[in-house]
């Protein structure tokens, strides 16, 4: 029995090491390999990455669009959000008096239905 359990442990023990060279061959450069040098980024590179980044220290400095929006184009951007100030005035919605089945119509084909078999 010691025979076989000690055969076994020699082969793991053989096969770790061996995997621990070729690991560590890959981790040494060779003597006629340069090291590559870190990459020292350019201004023009720096600010690229800065656009539109309020922490940037040229964000004060950014070009600001001269056109104003006009009250209609503010209206469709804010339309169906809740912090809208005009949201409480949304028109209401056409139901024909049973809200529920009309859920279960709109929710029928969506992973969020809560009752798949009805589809």
């Amino acid at each position: 029995m010691f025979p076989k359990l000690s055969l076994s442990l020699i082969a793991a023990l053989a096969l770790s090491a061996a995997g621990g060279g070729v690991a560590r061959a890959d981790a040494t450069p060779s003597m006629n390999e340069t090291p590559s040098k870190p990459h020292s980024p350019t201004n023009a590179e720096i600010d690229a990455e800065e656009t539109g980044v309020p922490a940037s220290t040229d964000y004060a400095n950014r070009k600001i669009d001269s056109h104003s929006p006009t009250n209609a184009e503010i209206d469709a951007a804010e339309t169906g959000n809740p912090e809208s100030p005009d949201y409480r005035n949304r028109p209401k919605l056409d139901t024909d008096g049973n809200v529920n089945a009309e859920w279960q119509r709109l929710d029928a084909d969506t992973p969020a239905n809560p009752n798949p078999d009805n589809r």
